[in-house]
C-alpha cells in the first residue's frame, strides 16, 4: 500500500464511521471538537494529509478511540 491510497482508506474509514453514528459533515462542524467541513470533505476523500490533531478532534466528536479511525 502506498502512501496515498492508505490516506484514502482512513478517509473512507472516517467516513464509513461518521455516517454509521448518522451525522453529516456539517454536524462534525459543531461544538467543542469541531472539523471545519471542507477539512473532513478532504480527509474523507483522501486529499488531506490529516494532523494529529484531526484525528483527535475526530475522534472526540465521533466517540471513539483514534486508533479506531485508522484501522483500516
Amino acid at each position: 500500500m502506498d502512501f496515498e491510497e492508505f490516506l484514502l482508506k482512513v478517509g473512507k474509514n472516517i467516513q464509513k464511521i461518521r455516517k454509521d453514528k448518522g451525522l453529516t459533515q456539517e454536524n462534525m462542524d459543531e461544538g467543542d471538537y469541531a472539523v471545519p467541513v471542507r477539512t473532513l470533505q478532504d480527509i474523507e476523500a483522501g486529499r488531506a494529509n490529516f494532523t494529529a490533531n484531526s484525528i483527535f478532534k475526530l475522534s472526540k466528536r465521533l466517540k471513539v478511540k483514534p486508533k479506531d479511525l485508522l484501522d483500516i
